[in-house]
């Protein structure tokens, strides 16, 4: 065989354009309705997140010299908090640590699960009872109890919030990659890999974990709304970001304090978690219509 010469068996898994290809997934969503309120929430949270800091560039622990509490103003648009810092720097800053911890964590998660749940589905028996059992374990407890639990031995911070909430995602994962695993394993494609010579691990990740991934496009939204939940009650409950870094739970938990002569200071959290929780459930939504060939054929 030449070199110019491809494999027919392989011939699909060569991308033709990445990039084109996902401009026009990103147009395909944008046509619907609920798609366009999707992609418009989160440009507009990207935005604020990324130029709040480069343009008002007030530091978002800086203490001013200026009334407590203070409504917002020209000088301050979200007003200041309980201890005279800018509230709108504080809630750029809260809702880009909020969003990269929650994506960060998630991602970290899954790589772990989707790893365990090909594992246990491809290999079987005692691996596959092994893992399992494990999974099933943690789905045992509830997520917020494990992530309280890792956070009292690993103690506050940045890092251990993501662990935990890393670990709060393998479960639901691995039995989702699991799932898929046992689904296409059988279909004639895997069959006509092997008479074709290709190996296990060939045929598992760059066949069957290709026609596992319209699942994982859907359920990610949603990990993430779980996600940014789980992080925001930690910090509401005291556990996670240590002070001075505020994340959205974080500032949440400082404006219930005085929320009622200082109501715009959970005003910025609220808003914020509400556009972006709405906005990762309709991307779902349409994610899940768009991988669905029947729903989207009757549509």
């Amino acid at each position: 065989m030449s070199a110019n010469t491809v494999d027919p068996l392989f011939a699909s898994e060569i991308p033709q354009s990445t990039l084109s290809a996902l401009l026009k997934e990103i147009r395909a969503v944008g046509k619907t309705a609920r798609g366009f309120i999707s992609l418009f929430g989160l440009s507009l949270l990207f935005l604020f997140a990324i130029l709040v800091p480069l343009l008002w560039g007030a530091d978002p622990n800086w203490i001013e010299n200026v009334t407590k509490n203070q409504s917002p103003s020209w000088e301050h648009p979200m007003g200041t908090d309980h201890i005279s810092r800018d509230l709108l720097a504080r809630n750029a800053s809260g809702l880009g640590r909020t969003v990269v911890v929650g994506i960060g964590a998630v991602i970290s998660g899954w790589i772990v699960g989707i790893a365990l749940g090909y594992l246990a589905g491809w290999r079987g028996g005692l691996t596959d009872i092994f893992i399992m059992r494990g999974v099933d374990t943690l789905l045992a407890f509830p997520g917020i109890l494990i992530a309280i639990v890792v956070l009292t031995i690993l103690g506050g911070g940045i890092i251990p919030l993501g662990i935990s909430i890393a670990i709060f995602n393998v479960s639901g994962m691995a039995r989702l990659a699991r799932a898929g695993v046992l689904r296409e394993r059988e279909r004639d494609y895997v069959t006509a890999a092997r008479c074709l010579g290709a190996t296990e691990r060939r045929i598992l990740w760059r066949h069957v974990s290709v026609n596992t991934f319209g699942a994982f496009a859907v359920a990610l939204p949603l990990a993430v709304v779980a996600s940014v939940l789980t992080m925001a009650a930690l910090n509401y409950l005291g556990l996670g970001t240590a002070p001075p870094n505020a994340t959205l739970g974080q500032l949440l938990l400082d404006g219930g304090r005085y929320m009622r002569f200082a109501p715009h200071y959970v005003l910025g959290p609220v808003t914020l978690l509400a556009i972006l929780l709405l906005s990762l459930n309709f991307l779902s939504d349409v994610m899940s219509e768009r991988l669905d060939p029947i729903r989207r054929r009757d549509g």
